[in-house]
C-alpha cells in the first residue's frame, strides 16, 4: 500500500510538496472496513442463537459504521494530521550535512513511543473487559476479539501464522541500518525520552480514567473511541514516515554511500495500520450504543490534540 498524493497547491507555488493526502484514501480504509464488518457478522450467526439475537439488537440500536467514519472524517482536518504534515516535510528535506544527530534524538522518542502503544492497547482492552456484569456477553466477547488482534500483532502473531519478529525486533534493526550504531547505545543515554514519555503518560490517563467519566460503559466506549483515533491517525503517520525515508533515502543516504537496506518495520506498518482502524470499526459498530457517539468523539479529540503535541515536538527537533 502506497498513499496518494495532492500536489496541485504546491505546484501552483512552482514546487511539489507531496504531503497532503488526497481523501480518496478514505475509500480504501472504508473498503477494508466493509470487509471487517462482514467477517462480524460472520463470526455473530456461526454463534449461538443468542448471538444472531445480539446482531439484530445491535443493528437497531449500536452506532452505525457511517457514524464511526463521520467521525473519523474530523481528524482530517484536526491538528494531528498538520503536525505528522509539517514533521514528514522537514523530515524528507533533512539537511546531508546535519541529518543524522537531529534524527538519533528523534528516533530515541520513536522507540519510545512504538513501546508505549502497547500498555494503551492493553489498556483499551481492560476497559472493555471491565465491563462484565454491565455489557452483553456476546457483543462483549466479540469486541475483544478483534481489539486483541493488533495488539497480538505488535508481537508478531498473526491468525494462522508462525510467530514473526516482534515490532520491537523490526525497529531496532532499521534504526541500525539507519544509523549504523545498535538502538541500545541511544536507549542507554535516553532511556524515557521527554516528549514520548509525556504523551504516553496523557494517554493512559485518559484511557484509564474513561475521560473523567465513572460509567463502565462510558469508560469501555471512550476506550474504544480512543483506539480509533490511535489506529486512523497511525495510518496516515506510518505511510507518510515510508514516504519521507525513501526521499531522504534516495537524496542524502545513496549518495553518502549508506542507504537503507531494511525497510521491514515502514512498510509493515504503512501496510498495516488501515486493516488495524478496520478491525477497530468491527469493534465499535458490534458494542457501542448509538447514544454513546459522543463519548466516542470526545475521545478521539483527546487523541488527536495529544498525538499533536507530540508530533510537533518531534518537528522542532528535526528543524
Amino acid at each position: 500500500m502506497h498513499a496518494a498524493w495532492c500536489t496541485a497547491p504546491a505546484m501552483r507555488m512552482g514546487r511539489p510538496l507531496p504531503l497532503c493526502r488526497v481523501l480518496p484514501q478514505v475509500h480504501r480504509r472504508c473498503a477494508i472496513v466493509t470487509q471487517a464488518a462482514a467477517t462480524v457478522s460472520q463470526n455473530v450467526i456461526a454463534g449461538p442463537q443468542h448471538a444472531v439475537e445480539v446482531r439484530r439488537h445491535a443493528e437497531n440500536s449500536n452506532i452505525t459504521q457511517e457514524a464511526v467514519q463521520s467521525l473519523e472524517a474530523c481528524l482530517d482536518g484536526g491538528e494531528s494530521i498538520k503536525a505528522l504534515r509539517r514533521f514528514n516535510r522537514l523530515l524528507a528535506n533533512l539537511p546531508a550535512d546535519s541529518w543524522e544527530p537531529r534524527l538519533r534524538a528523534v528516533m530515541a522518542e520513536l522507540a519510545y513511543n512504538l513501546e508505549s502503544f502497547n500498555p494503551a492497547f492493553t489498556a483499551v482492552l481492560l476497559k472493555v473487559q471491565s465491563t462484565i456484569g454491565h455489557s452483553d456477553y456476546v457483543a462483549r466477547d466479540l469486541a475483544l476479539k478483534h481489539l486483541i488482534q493488533p495488539l497480538a500483532g505488535e508481537y508478531g502473531m498473526h491468525n494462522g501464522q508462525e510467530q514473526a519478529k516482534t515490532h520491537r525486533e523490526l525497529f531496532s534493526e532499521f534504526y541500525a541500518d539507519l544509523l549504523k550504531e545498535p538502538l541500545e547505545e541511544v536507549l542507554a543515554v535516553s532511556p524515557r525520552p521527554t516528549a514520548s514519555v509525556q504523551l504516553f503518560q496523557r494517554m493512559m490517563h485518559d484511557i484509564l480514567t474513561g475521560g473523567q467519566t465513572t460509567d463502565p460503559i462510558d469508560q469501555a466506549c471512550y476506550a474504544m473511541g480512543y483506539n480509533l483515533a490511535i489506529e486512523y491517525l497511525a495510518d496516515y503517520e506510518k505511510t507518510w514516515m515510508l514516504d519521507s525515508f525513501r526521499s531522504l533515502n534516495k537524496r542524502v543516504l545513496h549518495a553518502q554511500n549508506r542507504p537503507l537496506m531494511e525497510w521491514l518495520f515502514l512498510e509493515v506498518h504503512a501496510e498495516g495500520e488501515a486493516e488495524h482502524a478496520a478491525i477497530g470499526h468491527a469493534a465499535v459498530v458490534g458494542f457501542v450504543p448509538a447514544q454513546k457517539q459522543e463519548v466516542l468523539r470526545r475521545a478521539m479529540m483527546d487523541h488527536d490534540r495529544d498525538f499533536a503535541v507530540f508530533y510537533n515536538i518531534l518537528a522542532d527537533m528535526l528543524q
